[in-house]
This record gives C-alpha cells, structure tokens and sequence, in this order.
C-alpha cells in the first residue's frame, strides 16, 4: 500500500525502481489493501488518543481511554485504497479505514477490559511528479485531506468533516540494487467538538530516510528510521500530552506474486517515555 506519502509501492522492488512502478500508470488503477496490526502499552498518566501513521501512508487516530494506570492495547486497522493515473507524473487517490480495538487495563489489583470497532476516516488526495531521477534524486509532493473522520468521545462516537489534512514530499535515488528514499509529512489536526467536549490533537511532522535492497529480481528488504515530532495535543481544552519528538524503526520485505501482484509485509518498533507501540502490517496491491 503506498499512497499518501507515496510511500508507493516502491517497495517494489526488486528492480530498479522506474517512476511507472511508483505512480499509477495513466488511464489505469491500482488497488492497495492493507492489514495493521498495531500494540500499545502505557503505563502511569493518562494518554490522550494517538496519531498513528501507517506503513501505508494514511493517518489513523488511535482511540484510547484515560484514567487507568497501565494499559495494553490490541488495535487492528484496516484500510483500501483506491488509486488513478491521470498522467504519468499525476495521480489520484482515495483510501478507507476502519478498526478494530481492544484494550486491557489494570489498576492496583483492579482488571477491566474494553472493546470497540467502526468506520474510522474517508479520505481523498493527489500526488505529482515535480522531477524524474537522472543525476540527482527525484522528487514527488501532494497532499491528502479527511472528507469523513470518526471521533471517539467518551460517552459516543461522532463523525467529523474535513477535519485532517496532511501534506507530503518522497525523494528517491537508485543505485542499483539499492534505493536511497526519504519521505517526509506534515498532518494537520483541526479540533474537533460534541456537547461539551472537545479533542485537539497535535501537528504532526515526520521524516523517514529508508534504503530498499533488492535481494532478487522479485523480492526486496527495506530498513529506515522515523523521526516524528508532535505539537502538544489537549482535551477539553487540558493539556494531555505535550509536545515532544520521537525516533521508530521500521524493517520490511516486498514480494512481486506475479506483474500485477506485490505483498508487502513491514514492521516498526517505537519506545518513548513510558509507553511502547509496535506494529506488523500485511499489505496487497494489485494493477489493473
């Protein structure tokens, strides 16, 4: 699943990555699905809901539930993507999410648990091709926004319009059989309101330099880091989380099934504070 940051299907690849494998072909599609599996384990002070950025690209807002000493949440999302080739340096996207979730808690000598599942956001975007790799790296921009986002308030969820956007840059150079990429997003959080309460998530900027391998002409390994810092994030307008920045690592493989076909498996590990998240995530894309 690459879109949004384009974070393309460059896993692509095991050849020399061509901007044809990374931008949809003109007049043709390409379907992107994508399974992440996300745990987050807090201890201590309350957490705010989190800002998560898939493998994929997309910004998912993760809900979370204040007031328990340790937490461990179980948090599976699933997200389509939908992408066109207007031209061969032009594209357009529109993607999905829904999520499933369960947490655990435990207080003292107190357990209890919580589950919850639902829509979580409709989105649309673009992405354009400023330059093409020659001597120097090539470079892509666009930008995507939130038609439909799902909040989840303490007592009901309540749906939000055009409440997220988040633009986007990736630059890559090859030298056969590697790949240098550096993708880079900024995610604008609007506040969001029901009754009395209200949700203002941080900014959020992130900046990932990752190198592909491509171990053979069908299968590619890819490692990187990201950078992210997050402006400081309140709930009924009371400060939850400060600003604050945080390093994740992420290790991947891509395999092309067939001409059409490529799965791709990633992972990432992030430790910050007193909080650990992890995620494993399994995505399919398919060209038509």
């Amino acid at each position: 699943m690459r879109y949004i940051i384009l974070l393309l299907p460059m896993i692509v690849f095991a050849k020399p990555v061509k901007i044809d494998e990374i931008l949809t072909e003109k007049n043709s599609f390409k379907v992107d699905q994508t399974i992440t599996y996300i745990n987050i384990k807090k201890d201590e002070s309350s957490l705010a809901p989190l800002v998560y950025q898939t493998q994929g690209g997309d910004f998912i807002t993760i809900p979370t539930y204040l007031g328990d000493k340790k937490s461990n949440q179980d948090y599976l999302n699933y997200n389509i993507a939908l992408r066109y080739g207007v031209s061969k340096d032009f594209e357009l996207f529109a993607n999905a999410d829904a999520f499933t979730t369960n947490t655990k808690y435990q207080d003292g000598t107190k357990a209890s648990s919580q589950s919850d599942s639902d829509f979580s956001s409709f989105g649309i975007g673009a992405t354009y091709q400023i330059k093409n790799e020659d001597d120097t790296p090539s470079l892509l921009v666009g930008g995507s926004v939130n038609l439909i986002e799902k909040t989840k308030f303490s007592q009901t969820s309540k749906e939000n319009f055009l409440k997220g956007y988040t633009l986007f840059a990736t630059s890559y150079y090859t030298v056969d059989p590697i790949v240098f990429l550096l993708k880079s997003s900024y995610r604008v959080n609007q506040k969001k309101e029901y009754n009395n309460e209200s949700i203002d998530m941080g900014e959020q900027f992130n900046l990932s330099p990752q190198i592909y391998f491509a171990v053979n002409p069908y299968t590619s390994l890819n490692a990187g880091v990201k950078y992210t810092y997050t402006w400081e994030s309140k709930m009924n307008n009371e400060l939850v989380s400060a600003s604050g920045s945080n390093i994740s690592y992420d290790f991947g493989v891509g395999y092309e099934l067939n001409p059409k076909t490529t799965l791709n498996i990633d992972t990432e590990y992030s430790n910050y504070l007193d909080m650990s998240q992890n995620s494993l995530s399994f995505g399919l894309s398919y060209k038509f």
